[in-house]
């Protein structure tokens, strides 16, 4: 048996799903002699862990980007619509209506 990095997030991953499977898992491979099983599991999930943040943290740089880009578009369409609405109720104003707010913005 090789007790390789796939090996040990087996263990893993049987221990999400059963909790206390690794420490069965890992007795029992210090009883037939790998004394340095414990320093092996450690060490191949340190590495899976820090591997998986480095993936969220790219996959996080990502989604900010297009949450932003969303925002930006939101921003948008919404003083689009907002200019619209002014335009519709300047269109709805009488010629006296619209000199007094003329000589109101002075």
């Amino acid at each position: 048996m090789k007790l390789d990095k796939a090996f040990f997030l087996r263990i893993y991953g049987y221990e999400i799903s059963f909790p206390g499977f690794r420490d069965t898992a890992i007795k029992a491979l210090e009883n037939t002699g790998c004394s340095k099983t414990r320093d092996y599991y450690t060490a191949a999930i340190a590495g899976y862990k820090w591997s998986y943040r480095q993936q969220v943290k790219e996959v996080s740089k990502w989604y900010l980007k297009e949450c932003e880009k969303e925002w930006k578009k939101k921003l948008k369409e919404g003083e689009v619509k907002r200019r619209q609405e002014i335009m519709k109720d300047l269109h709805q104003k009488n010629d006296r209506e619209l000199l007094n707010l003329l000589q109101t913005l002075k």
